[in-house]
């Protein structure tokens, strides 16, 4: 990570000074900015003295004598240590991958693309109008959809010249549009945007900790203001470098107001106005020529202050390395700066597709949240399908591209705990959903041919596959024969995740070829968990019992030999926590059994005696096997009182919910939880079950820093011992949220294999069999 630099739009105290002082000609000294960037840097790791600090600030920020240099020589020095160019087009290095998508993490990456075409650029460009084009045409139009240049891997680029393109199999469609082209209609349309923001910050508690937690005193009113300041502070920037180069010589303030870069530079060639990448692009290489030749003090700090806005808009749009977790990813999915720009679908996919020399995307599985009637699906497919086949229009890399749907039901909070039958608001809801989409799907033949797979995504806190098992087996009745599942992807302890993972294969009935997304709970090491989460970790004592059920009956089943030891101190817990949790000692076979329930519809054994043989919803098991599994439960009394005291239906359900600090090491060590990682990717391999993985998120959301920590080398690279490994997949899943694109994934994919000293023939054999897997895995053929 290249230190201080990468916080330029970290510095809400700049900010602040810039809004006290309204003038357009107030400045601040650098010194000062200088001493906030290391304040920064020292707030994010204390513990090293100041001796350390003023070294680092010495070594990176005293090579500048003013804001104007620092401003278009940093992004300069980045750039070029990160970039480079091959056969007229640029890519990150192979081996700086990584540290390129930390930085753009922090920066959006048309600061860095602009200063590293920089020393290309001359004045002529300003001055001669027509030779505008050449230049974009010779040097930027690989960025007219995007702003994600690729890793320059060779062996890569051979795996696609050798096929027809990357499959993307786990992406979210809402999600997917980059930053920069967010920020780009945020400031052309501020009052939609407050308008949109209104309704969310209000409503949403999570809105508002994510503004809370990115910058203090943040309303819906401060962002409209900012906005306009940006939008105002860009006009007046290009204005004054159009007056001082002799372009206009209308200096009135009407002139100022919304002066657009078409206005300096003229005709653009492209319909309307510039694409917003690239108008974003060509508005930093202009303003960086204009410190370069002259230095301006005032036009720096106007660069600055709006460098410090966009800040904001991009902490509250792309993860950031300072947050880990689903659910602080979970805040960025909440509001609504990506709503009114992804109404509708064409840009989305060309910016998927990319504009380098490399035609990268071949499979599209876009998910979609379906809604609760099917003329809604209608339109919403419909305009997602026009998207698509427009975008392959106006775009050659998507001529042979496919697109492929697939309806993903939303993990939510259960609120209502007052009701019996937990979930239950969610489980009608699911009700709803699944019958209108099984609707769309019989009668639409144009989009609902797209569809060709279900789905459950958002966070694991708020809802378990138990929720979802019957949903997913009355579309599968459907029709729909593919299933996937979000699941070990974020969890309080280690072993939930692993127990939602088994849950997924065991609850939803997955079958050969489907797949479950994530998995991180059977990837991650056990170490580097533990490590990151330290000695305690914090879990309600109904899933600390749920977790030693399931171990209890897992290791039993599997007749692990190393893991027997563990049968006692399992069956001593699970008696104190059957006591605390129901009221009551129940033996863990008879808890076992009621846990396994779970994948039954709780609505119908539980409240309902009697369901009608031509009720589509409730008949997703036979007549005869509804009867035997009540006549079971009746022969089964203890069972059926565990199963509905779950359900809150008898005992004192708070007590499930009850939270208790327990030894992350409890029960059990790393290498036990290793043992049940390894058996859960036994099961799924014998399954013949497969694993998205999704390398940049699950490094976000996961305990991961760097690269050669992820876990993905342990499946592809195999295990000591003997373990059949499932088959794994690649995907984006929220690239815009991310900052990535298919063939970056594939990259860092091809990277992590690296680090087990593989030779570059074995690493190419590897990378490519995740290419086969999405041949053979895809719900679009099936491998057929």
């Amino acid at each position: 990570m290249i230190p201080i630099l990468t916080k330029i739009l970290y510095d809400n105290e700049s900010l602040f000074e810039y809004e006290r002082n309204e003038s357009l000609g107030y400045s601040i000294p650098f010194n000062k900015i200088k001493a906030r960037l290391i304040a920064m840097e020292r707030m994010g790791n204390p513990i090293l003295n100041d001796a350390f600090y003023e070294g680092m600030g010495e070594m990176y920020l005293d090579d500048y004598h003013s804001l104007a240099e620092f401003l278009y020589k940093m992004p300069q020095r980045v750039a070029q240590d990160l970039l480079c160019r091959k056969s007229g087009a640029i890519f990150v290095q192979k081996e700086k991958l990584d540290t390129w998508m930390e930085v753009i993490s922090f920066v959006p990456p048309t600061f860095f693309i602009a200063a590293f075409v920089l020393e290309k650029f001359r004045m002529s460009i300003l001055s001669t109008r027509n030779t505008f084009i050449d230049f974009v045409n010779a040097n930027l139009i690989q960025f007219i959809h995007t702003a994600q240049p690729i890793a320059y891997i060779p062996e890569l680029n051979y795996l696609l010249d050798e096929n027809n393109g990357l499959n993307d199999l786990h992406i979210h469609l809402n999600g997917s549009t980059e930053s920069d082209a967010v920020w780009q209609y945020m400031i052309h349309n501020p009052y939609k945007t407050l308008k949109d923001f209104m309704d969310v910050f209000t409503a949403k508690a999570a809105v508002r900790k994510l503004t809370e937690q990115t910058i203090a005193n943040f309303t819906p009113y401060t962002l409209l203001e900012r906005l306009k300041k940006a939008r105002q502070l860009r006009s007046a920037i290009l204005h004054k470098i159009a007056i001082n180069n002799e372009l206009i010589h209308d200096t009135s303030d009407d002139c100022i107001a919304d002066f657009e870069l078409e206005n300096l530079i003229g005709n653009t060639s492209f319909d309307f106005r510039l694409p917003p990448i690239l108008d974003e692009i060509l508005f930093f290489l202009i303003v960086f020529h204009e410190l370069e030749n002259k230095d301006d003090n005032y036009l720096a700090s106007w660069l600055h202050h709006y460098l410090l806005i966009k800040g904001i808009a991009h902490r509250l749009t792309v993860m950031q390395q300072s947050q880990t977790g689903f659910p602080q990813f979970q805040l960025i999915t909440e509001n609504s700066f990506r709503y009114s720009i992804e109404t509708f679908y064409t840009q989305r996919f060309l910016q998927l597709a990319g504009g380098g020399p490399i035609s990268y995307l071949n499979i599209i599985e876009g998910r979609f949240a379906p809604a609760e009637n099917s003329y809604k699906i209608h339109l919403l497919t419909s305009r997602i399908k026009q998207g698509f086949e427009k975008a392959q229009q106006n775009c050659k890399f998507l001529n042979n591209a496919e697109l492929v749907l697939i309806a993903h039901f939303i993990k939510k909070k259960d609120n209502e705990k007052n009701l019996p039958i937990r979930h239950r608001l969610l489980r009608q809801e699911l009700k709803r959903k699944a019958m209108a989409l099984a609707i769309f799907i019989e009668k639409d033949t144009q989009a609902g041919k797209l569809v060709k797979g279900i789905d459950a995504a958002a966070s694991e806190f708020d809802a378990g596959p138990d929720v979802f098992a019957h949903t997913f087996r009355f579309l599968r009745m459907k029709g729909i024969e593919k299933c996937t599942f979000h699941a070990g992807e974020d969890f309080r302890h280690i072993l939930t995740g692993i127990r939602n993972i088994y849950e997924a294969m065991q609850f939803l009935e997955l079958q050969t070829s489907d797949r479950i997304g994530h998995c991180t709970a059977i990837g991650i090491s056990p170490d580097l968990w533990m490590k990151r989460i330290g000695p305690v970790c914090f879990i309600s004592q109904g899933e600390w019992l749920d977790n030693l059920v399931f171990a209890w009956y897992f290791i039993r089943e599997t007749k692990c030999l190393e893991l027997q030891q563990t049968i006692i101190q399992i069956e001593n817990e699970i008696a104190e926590f059957s006591h605390k949790v129901y009221g009551a000692y129940y033996p863990p076979y008879i808890l076992a059994e009621a846990w396994k329930m779970r994948k039954y519809n709780p609505l119908l054994y539980l409240e309902q005696d009697y369901v009608s043989p031509t009720d589509d919803w409730y008949r997703t098991e036979s007549i005869e096997e509804e009867r035997q599994i009540r006549e079971w439960l009746k022969g089964n009394p203890d069972i059926q009182e565990v199963w509905s005291a779950y359900h809150r239906m008898k005992g004192n359900p708070e007590q499930y919910d009850k939270l208790i600090k327990i030894n992350t090491n409890k029960i059990f060590n790393a290498h036990e939880i290793y043992l049940l990682q390894n058996l859960i990717l036994n099961e799924m391999a014998t399954k013949g079950i497969v694993i998205e993985a999704l390398p940049t998120s699950n490094m976000r959301i996961s305990y991961y820093k760097h690269l050669n920590e992820y876990h993905l080398c342990r499946w592809v690279n195999g295990v000591e011992e003997e373990v059949l490994l499932p088959p794994v997949v690649l995907g984006t899943d929220d690239p815009g949220i991310f900052s990535t694109n298919i063939y970056n994934e594939y990259a860092k994919a091809y990277l992590n294999i690296e680090k087990g000293n593989a030779s570059s023939t074995e690493r190419l054999h590897k990378i490519s069999g995740l290419h086969k897997n999405s041949i053979i895995y895809n719900f679009s053929n099936n491998g057929q």
